[in-house]
């Protein structure tokens, strides 16, 4: 019955409209907005890549293989299952005169795609003698449709151009463009050599039709009865698992920054439902001198803040639920990814709960402290004192909140023990940056008083009774600490990709380089001008299928090292400990060592598996299982680029394995282009990455997920300054009657106004001093503990946020407080 009188005369209340309320909308709207934005556009890709996931995967499930295609008996296997449609995929060189460019080779058959459509244009049925290709190819050769281009021995007639490749996602992160062909052309390049890495993948259109599950228990059976093929199968559910992990990451980061920005909104709702009961003094001490309990006003009142609360959220909801829609409009020809249309219940439904526990835990304290006052008191005063302590049972409520809100996070995401450290770093960050706080407010109060007049009033502005100083540091503290964390992680990232190649970096990786012919591929390039160093690897594909016994889905590995188990790797073998490594743990075996298998690993994948020495691994080769004792543990130093291996064998385990060789090229000036395209021409079969290239493609690709970080770095900025606002006009009255009475006794207000800028650039020059330490420390812990960088601080960033800081302070105190400086004497005399 109550909560439906306090519901009518909320409502009633706010019949005039939301005057006074808009830093508590826009703190609200934006945190919220933010976590139902990336929700919903994260989901709606995740929906997406699973309803579309046959013509994204290019079937109901897919069996793939690298080096080696399937035999009889897994071939008649698959084909019981359905249409089955055989592509292969491998990296080469294409050539054309004195041009060359890495591209992705395409073979396909005549059933592909068996789901969704390829557009060429113009619709051809490619000969054996032609291919398609992206217009990228086109771009980089300075080549047009109808020109040749060779790919290995083979020159090709470029018959058409790709416009559309519907299961382009599902093969993962392309180094070049594609260039399609058929089958029987890819055999004539040469290409196909004996421990070539190409990927063999066979789709299946199921003859049954059957949902996800069911076409997961297929990938289920098919496992169990080949366990020793070492084929990857996967359903249509996984067809992106790639890019969709990558949402899923990308997704978790922005909603924690989201999360954080909404924190530090909740400092300017308590700020702005401050603001708004010294508003209602007059009508709060008329209730409760009418009979109105206490309890009754505190329930008034907050039912009017969560009425106001539930305009914002709901305005963020509808924000987010149109992003996937708008995002699909807008760059679905851009991105690709796929976007549902529909509305993401599950996302938004979590934003708006967190919105709303937010709302009401920051507006608990501030509501509690004021219906707490006796109606008389408030009659007697024209502003209140809100100094006191809180009760018990307040507090309780707040924790239980708190602890509610932490819950739902950490209920929300997987990464339970990445999340429980978010929340207890953003926890810690607000109990420290509030004691700092506190500690300085008790040093100013100890220490000397300027003599200067102005200064003199500035200092005490801070530290007179019901200032906002606390708010003020606490909000913009908050704020400034998220934005230089980001700001130093991004700067992180970016030097340690775009500047932390070494001084003996490779110019080239050269990949599948035959036995037969490496010993004359070592000596041409020696000869080259420029090149100061050529080393090589043998190199092979593999699966972990077994840790100690314990099959590879079922061990219990570190987050750091699960990807280990995931799919195939890279291995080698090797006599001696390869450059760049240094030996941890155990010994290396003997030259010309023949007794059972040994297998190193890099230190931290290998205690992230549990292992120690003497265990054993079992690993899938070619079809061939292969179980070998852990002989030793190593460091290496992967970001020397040179090549190295999570796994390094004994040369007798798989010496006689078919493979080829990874060879790379250390230069010292020369012409690398011109390298690149004779060798490109002497060695059809074999394939160059230049290093600047593919650190220029990654960096590219980092620069676009860091666009939308730097994006996060303005939200919470734009909160932080939002909740200054709030602060400062929390304690607008009280700044008002000061300075009508000083300009009473004859301040000007030039002389208010210089008071002020030195009052307000302390405090922001105090809170970015917090900002930076705080900031500093989260973004060392994040590098050093998480991304694992050498973490990189720049002075520059430092100054600039304290003199960002002392100008958005300064700016928006003086933009809040004119009114004050304008106010006129006489009438609030008259009613004070």
């Amino acid at each position: 019955m109550k909560l439906f009188l306090w519901l009518r005369y909320a409502a009633k209340s706010l019949r005039s409209g939301l005057r006074g309320f808009w830093i508590l909308l826009s703190c609200l709207t934006l945190g919220v907005a933010a976590i139902a934005i990336v929700g919903s556009l994260a989901s709606a890709v995740q929906r997406g890549i699973s309803e579309q996931g046959q013509p994204l995967l290019g079937g109901d499930v897919e069996f793939s293989l690298i080096h080696r295609e399937v035999d009889a008996e897994e071939k008649t296997y698959i084909g019981k299952l359905g249409v089955v449609s055989r592509v292969a995929t491998l990296r080469a060189m294409a050539t054309t005169g004195e041009r060359s460019a890495l591209v992705e080779v395409k073979a396909v058959d005549n059933v592909y795609p068996l789901y969704g459509s390829l557009r060429l244009s113009p619709a051809v049925k490619l000969e054996n003698n032609q291919i398609a290709v992206e217009p990228l190819v086109l771009a980089r050769l300075g080549l047009r449709q109808g020109d040749t281009l060779r790919i290995g021995q083979t020159p090709f007639r470029i018959a058409s151009v790709i416009e559309q490749e519907p299961d382009r996602i599902s093969d993962g992160f392309a180094l070049g463009p594609r260039v399609l062909m058929t089958h029987d052309a890819l055999v004539s390049t040469n290409l196909i050599q004996p421990g070539s890495l190409i990927t063999w993948r066979y789709r299946v259109k199921l003859d049954q039709a059957v949902d996800a599950a069911g076409a997961r228990k297929i990938v289920t059976a098919a496992r169990a009865d080949f366990p020793k093929s070492g084929w990857r199968v996967r359903a249509r559910d996984r067809a992106a698992a790639g890019a969709d992990d990558f949402v899923e990451r990308l997704s978790y980061f922005m909603t924690l920054v989201g999360l954080s920005a909404l924190v530090v909104g909740g400092a300017g709702i308590a700020n702005a439902v401050s603001a708004f009961v010294n508003r209602r003094l007059q009508g709060i001490a008329a209730m409760k001198c009418m009979g109105l309990a206490n309890r009754d006003v505190f329930g008034l009142l907050l039912m009017e803040i969560v009425l106001v609360a539930l305009v914002g959220i709901t305005v963020a909801l509808a924000l987010g639920a149109m992003a996937p829609a708008v995002m699909g409009v807008l760059f679905g020809g851009i991105i690709p990814l796929p976007f549902t249309r529909g509305v993401e219940f599950g996302a938004l439904a979590f934003a708006g709960v967190t919105g709303l526990l937010v709302t009401v835990t920051a507006a608990l304290l501030p509501l509690s402290r004021i219906s707490n006052i006796p109606g008389a008191a408030l009659f007697r005063s024209h502003l209140v004192d809100d100094g006191g302590m809180w009760s018990w049972r307040m507090l309780a409520l707040v924790g239980v909140l708190v602890l509610v809100a932490a819950g739902l996070v950490l209920w929300n995401f997987e990464s339970r023990r990445v999340t429980a450290g978010y929340l207890a770093g953003l926890a810690g960050g607000v109990a420290l940056l509030a004691l700092a706080a506190y500690g300085l407010l008790w040093g100013l109060r100890r220490m000397p008083v300027p003599r200067h007049v102005l200064l003199r009033h500035a200092w005490l502005g801070v530290l007179r009774p019901g200032a906002t100083s606390l708010s003020v540091i606490m909000a913009l503290g908050l704020g400034l600490s998220l934005f230089v964390a980001l700001a130093l992680t991004d700067a992180t990232i970016s030097r340690e990709l775009r500047a932390g190649l070494p001084d003996k970096a490779p110019a080239f990786f050269f990949l599948d380089v035959q036995n037969a012919e490496l010993d004359d591929f070592r000596t041409a390039i020696k000869q080259e001008i420029g090149v100061r160093g050529v080393d090589n690897a043998p190199m092979l594909r593999g699966r972990i299928l077994q840790v100690k016994g314990v099959a590879a889905d079922k061990v219990e590995a570190t987050p750091e090292s699960s990807w280990a188990l995931r799919g195939d790797r890279g291995l080698s073998y090797a006599d001696d400990v390869p450059r760049g490594s240094s030996l941890t743990a155990g010994k290396w075996w003997a030259k010309e060592y023949a007794g059972p298998p040994l297998v190193s690993f890099v230190d931290d994948v290998g205690r992230g598996l549990g292992l120690k020495l003497g265990d054993k691994v079992t690993v899938n080769v070619l079809g061939r299982e292969v179980e070998a004792e852990v002989a030793s543990f190593r460091k290496v130093d992967w970001r020397s680029l040179g090549i190295n291996f999570v796994m390094i064998f004994s040369p007798n385990t798989l010496r006689a394995a078919p493979h080829a060789h990874l060879v790379t090229v250390e230069m010292e000036g020369g012409d690398e282009a011109a390298l690149l395209n004779r060798f490109a021409s002497a060695y059809p079969s074999v394939t160059a990455i230049r290093v600047k290239d593919a650190i220029e493609m990654v960096s590219g690709l980092l620069g676009q997920m860091l666009a939308a970080v730097r994006g996060a770095n303005v939200l919470t900025l734009l909160t932080g300054v939002l909740v200054l606002c709030g602060a400062l006009a929390a304690g607008l009255s009280r700044r008002t009657r000061e300075t009508v009475i000083l300009k009473t006794y004859g301040a000007t207000r030039r002389q208010l106004l210089w008071s002020y800028v030195f009052e307000y650039g302390l405090l922001g020059l105090v809170s970015a001093v917090f900002g930076v330490v705080l900031g500093g420390v989260a973004a060392w812990g994040l590098s050093y503990f998480v991304l694992e960088l050498p973490f990189v601080f720049l002075p520059e960033l430092a100054f600039g946020t304290a003199a960002l800081a002392m100008v958005l302070t300064v700016g928006a105190g003086l933009a809040v407080t004119m009114r004050a400086l304008s106010a006129k004497p006489s009438h609030h005399l008259r009613n004070d």
